[in-house]
């Protein structure tokens, strides 16, 4: 059964996407063989999930000969198509688009509940590798991984227990009794949704510029890029100071002893929260400062690494708090540089969301998310959601990282 880390995923069905633009001459039958040896080398994305009658999941291999190929269509490769997707037949997908002979885009689907960005991450990273050792005729010599384990199994057999405190509280909104219950609607849905946030996009100058501050300005650039974000959107729904809770993941791949590998892992990222007046005429470097002493207390005094262990508290049919209304900040930082044979360029990487089976939530809802990662040298920002006009808030977003940079050129 399922980890309280991974089942947060099910009830949507939820994948989480790596779309990648191609120019030059892909070949796509070397693409479908090298999604079949990821899928030999990860046997965790052949798997599949069976929810019991309360929707809980269950973690299962699957049968090989109802694996679906890499899919390969004509379209617009300027849009993101919604394949079929099932969690009961399989967890992972690549779906691939041709709009001409030179212009492709690549697209792959992991099921949240046993990837999360370090391991997707890995498994594009292994999927472009094979497919430039298979049109390059490089012998492949696949070592199956083993079946990666949650985060609740990584903290306990480093003896890590459950704290007095979440780390969440300064985000958290009591839960009545009579909100507790699952919403209705727990038949599957037949509609699958994608999710796919609108960008900004910094050049590498500007981002070259941001990540100096980071590296000599005392202050990491995870706070720098959050004191940024907290700011345009305080500016953007309060027309200025107002009080705003974050809340984010921190992988714990690296912060765990002894570490724990990309492929070792599900979803290894535990949560922390910041809750300040953010008034978008003060200091930047103060906000920012801010943020990254709390995660350095949290991270220092263990709460981040036990915070996974109060995840039932806040999602799913155990739930006794509401994280509701609260700024949520992904930061992957940068995008390995994927091999690629030199037929093909990779010109733009997304992240996207796929629902296969979208519900009713049963967990409190952000009321903005930012994605935040760095790709061919250029810092993106990903918007979903925000309760304003997406283009305001964009322009906002836009507006506070440019005055960042300016301020890493005094």
């Amino acid at each position: 059964m399922l980890a309280p880390s991974e089942q947060r995923f099910v009830r949507h069905g939820t994948y989480t996407g790596r779309s990648v633009s191609v120019r030059g001459a892909l070949d796509p039958a070397a693409l479908q063989e090298a999604f079949a040896t990821l899928r030999r080398a990860y046997p965790v994305v052949g798997c599949r999930i069976i929810e019991n009658a309360v929707g809980q999941g269950y973690l299962l291999c699957a049968d090989e000969r109802a694996w679906v190929p890499a899919s390969v269509r004509e379209g617009d490769v300027t849009e993101i198509g919604v394949p079929v997707v099932d969690p009961v037949v399989q967890l992972a997908y690549v779906d691939v688009v041709r709009a001409s002979a030179d212009r492709w885009r690549v697209t792959l689907f992991v099921h949240h509940s046993v990837a999360d960005a370090g391991l997707c991450v890995e498994l594009l990273t292994r999927l472009w590798a094979y497919y430039t050792d298979i049109v390059q005729r490089v012998p492949i010599t696949v070592v199956p991984h083993d079946l990666p384990r949650s985060l609740e199994w990584q903290v306990a057999a480093r003896g890590i227990a459950r704290a007095a405190v979440s780390g969440f509280e300064d985000v958290t909104n009591p839960l009545p009794p009579e909100a507790r219950d699952v919403p209705a609607g727990s038949a599957r849905s037949g509609a699958s949704t994608l999710a796919r946030p609108r960008r900004v996009r910094l050049d590498a100058d500007v981002t070259a510029r941001i990540v100096g501050l980071g590296r000599t300005g005392g202050v990491p650039m995870n706070g720098l890029i959050t004191a940024a974000l907290l700011r345009a959107y305080a500016r953007e729904t309060a027309g200025g100071a107002t009080r705003l809770g974050c809340l984010y993941p921190v992988d714990l791949r690296t912060r765990l002893q002894p570490p724990v590998s990309a492929s070792a892992g599900t979803n290894m990222a535990g949560l922390a929260s910041f809750a300040a007046q953010v008034d978008p005429a003060a200091s930047f470097l103060e906000l920012a400062q801010s943020i990254s002493a709390r995660l350095a207390h949290d991270l220092s005094e263990g709460i981040v690494q036990q915070s996974v262990l109060h995840f039932p508290d806040y999602y799913g049919e155990n739930r006794i708090h509401s994280l509701a209304g609260h700024i949520a900040v992904t930061n992957t930082g940068v995008v390995p540089q994927l091999r690629v044979p030199p037929a093909i360029h990779l010109t733009d990487y997304e992240i996207v969301y796929l629902s296969a089976h979208p519900r009713p939530s049963a967990g409190g809802s952000a009321a903005v998310t930012f994605l935040v990662y760095t790709f061919a040298r250029e810092l993106i920002v990903g918007v979903l959601g925000g309760g304003v006009p997406a283009g305001g808030l964009l322009a906002a977003v836009r507006s506070e990282l440019t005055a960042l940079s300016a301020v890493c050129a005094r």
